[in-house]
């Protein structure tokens, strides 16, 4: 029987090189201790508790006359009138304002924590790139916090969707709306990583990348462009529009893809100029 703990020879070179045992490492910070089932049980109290709580009291009183044949309501006002629609809109709007927040403290310590420690000059110091010093990284808190706070809590609400109607939910566009949560994330999660390698101290990045994350969604109904280019849109009621992420969990058509297509290109970007910066880093 081959020893447990004998060393595993690694064949990689290039970019790769020291990839496989550096994610091995940081995807052992979140599965091979109690991280995933802290992060999993909180979610589960925060996003399907408040789900919980929206989707299974007791029904309201009917809407006055008065509202109800009201021919003017918006669609996020007539989303309102259903308990059904409105504890989903609940619950996406609370999931993509809470997992970026997570995603942000997160990633604010891998780049700055590492060069702080010297960890990173001793990692960089042996055969391993910087690329994979850096997507090692990425990779690893993108799987953790996707599947803790968006695969698991979406299957729990899920459940709880179709329990809840009596038959099953359509499943197409939930499993899109959890895509789009999973970009949402992703977005502060590069930025982060982004401001990090560009700044020396956490002040600055934690700095910007909440005032992204909170102060963001305001700026859409003075700046509508931004509802083009950013995730801020994706859930959140900011304009008389019904969000894409809601009208996909919803099953209904989404107005535009322009908004997810430039998420995703930002994405990049964000990926793109933390591995320049850190490429020319000096230890």
């Amino acid at each position: 029987m081959e020893n447990a703990n004998a060393l595993r020879m690694v064949n990689e070179r290039g970019w790769r090189m020291g990839f496989a045992n550096l994610f091995h490492e940081a995807n052992g910070s979140w599965w091979h201790t109690r991280t995933w089932l802290i992060q999993t049980i909180i979610w589960l109290c925060m996003l399907n508790g408040m789900f919980a709580i929206f989707l299974w009291k007791p029904p309201a009183e009917a809407v006055s006359e008065k509202i109800a044949s009201t021919d003017s309501l918006t669609p996020i006002e007539a989303l309102q009138q259903d308990q059904t629609s409105s504890a989903l809109s609940v619950f996406w709007a609370y999931s993509s304002m809470a997992l970026p927040i997570v995603a942000i403290i997160f990633a604010q310590d891998a780049i700055i924590g590492e060069r702080q420690s010297g960890t990173a000059a001793w990692v960089l110091s042996k055969p391993v790139s910087r690329l994979a010093f850096i997507l090692s990284k990425l990779v690893a808190g993108a799987i953790g916090l996707v599947v803790t706070g968006v695969v698991i809590q979406g299957a729990v609400a899920y459940t709880q969707l179709s329990l809840s109607i009596g038959s099953p939910w359509s499943l197409l566009g939930f499993l899109g709306a959890m895509a789009l949560v999973s970009l949402t994330i992703m977005f502060y999660l590069t930025l982060t990583f982004m401001l990090g390698s560009l700044f020396q101290s956490r002040g600055p990045v934690l700095g910007i990348s909440l005032a992204m994350a909170v102060g963001g969604p305001v700026l859409v109904p003075m700046i509508p462009f931004l509802n083009k280019i950013t995730p801020w849109a994706f859930f959140l009621p900011i304009t008389e529009d019904m969000p894409s992420g809601l009208a996909l969990a919803l099953g209904q058509p989404v107005s535009s893809i322009t908004p997810v297509v430039s998420t995703a290109l930002l994405c990049l970007i964000f990926i793109a100029v933390t591995i320049l910066r850190f490429q020319r880093e000096e230890f």
